[in-house]
């Protein structure tokens, strides 16, 4: 069940309140929407949720090994970036290794990509497009799968009433967790808390796992050599 921030807030503290007894500090409420963003960003890491999953087309330009697109913005990070394909195809392409040699790949005949890599973070469209393609004269299209953070565009920070579109209980004992791992005099309740989180965050990928899988002979066998 997904909730907003202030929804999310206002159960933390009950269980705060529950887990600390009598005696519990009060809270400010920019420190509890803090924590709930944190606690949010903490779970959107641990696991590739179908809901914040989105499918891109992009063109490379054929010269640099980038993409003619900016779609990136909300890609946050290099490991956000699920899986890469050509378009169209079923095997995905391998991540380039950290010490493959790039200028190695200049005398291959290939007009197709081979690899894709995280672009240098200094590179000033670094922001927006985030990844490059190996050899970077490769041209064509690319499928794309990564999670979106769910920020506004332009927006710099979450309002209360934002939704967070993962389990609610989930995001509430994140959120309490949070609050009490930052207060020394609660530091049992904190570990009472993450217990509950870490159960909970346990089922929820348990369902998750449960679904049917697929048995076919292409895209669901891994694929990690490479042809030129």
């Amino acid at each position: 069940m997904s909730a907003t921030i202030r929804q999310i807030v206002n159960e933390a503290l009950t269980v705060v309140g529950e887990v600390s007894g009598p005696g519990v500090q009060l809270y400010e409420d920019d420190r509890m929407k803090d924590d709930a963003v944190r606690a949010f960003n903490m779970m959107f890491k641990k696991y590739s949720w179908h809901q914040y999953l989105k499918w891109f087309l992009v063109t490379l330009d054929g010269v640099t090994g980038k993409t003619v697109e900016q779609l990136f913005e909300r890609v946050m990070e290099f490991e956000d970036f699920i899986a890469v394909f050509r378009d169209m195809e079923s095997n995905p392409l391998p991540i380039a290794p950290a010490k493959m040699n790039p200028f190695a790949l200049a005398n291959t005949s290939s007009a197709r990509p081979l690899y894709w890599t995280s672009m240098n973070a200094t590179e000033i469209d670094y922001a927006k497009r985030k990844i490059m393609v190996y050899p970077p004269t490769a041209q064509g299209k690319l499928n794309i799968a990564a999670k979106v953070y769910p920020l506004k565009v332009g927006a710099i920070q979450f309002d209360w009433e934002d939704v967070f579109y993962l389990d609610k209980d989930m995001l509430v004992y994140a959120t309490a967790f949070m609050t009490l791992s930052g207060d020394d005099l609660n530091a049992g309740a904190a570990e009472v808390v993450r217990n509950m989180m870490e159960m909970k965050y346990k089922d929820v990928t348990a369902s998750l796992g449960s679904h049917p899988i697929p048995i076919r002979g292409d895209a669901n066998i891994p694929h990690y050599w490479q042809s030129y």
